[in-house]
């Protein structure tokens, strides 16, 4: 079997038969899609606020939902009411929270486009956030359009 070297790139050339200059090329990375995401979420969050509904209020979550056309935006908190075994305490909660092994991102946001999630995007108070899923897309504008 024989094995070929890779040609070198051919130099184009020109109508004069001179090597044809070749036009600037300005390369822009992509980002991961983090700083779009959170940019949704800063316009939906609010509102979800104002104008959902709550559809679920039990044990530590609160769940408000917006159903506009397409688009079903579900946000998520924390309900912060202690049961009766929880002591009120800073230093409880503290001590709580160091048992976990992974970090605690209480509030989230839910993107539902026709029926197929678009985003899910989890945050806590302190800014740590994860970037569940992201598909980027038309909706995008039909949900900065609200």
């Amino acid at each position: 079997m024989l094995h070929a070297a890779p040609l070198p790139p051919r130099k184009a050339r020109g109508g004069s038969g001179r090597p044809a200059t070749e036009a600037p090329v300005t390369l822009r990375l992509a980002a991961s899609g983090d700083e779009a995401a959170l940019a949704l979420r800063d316009h939906l969050v609010p509102l979800a606020r104002e104008r959902g509904e709550l559809e679920v209020q039990r044990d530590a979550v609160r769940l408000v939902v917006l159903r506009q056309g397409a688009l079903t935006i579900g946000h998520w908190t924390p309900f912060n009411d202690l049961s009766a075994d929880e002591a009120s305490s800073p230093g409880y909660r503290h001590a709580l929270t160091q048992q976990r092994s992974l970090p605690d991102l209480p509030y989230g946001l839910d993107v539902r486009h026709a029926g197929q999630r678009v985003l899910r995007l989890l945050w806590a108070d302190d800014g740590a956030r994860e970037v569940v899923e992201f598909v980027r897309g038309a909706w995008e504008a039909e949900a900065l359009a609200l």
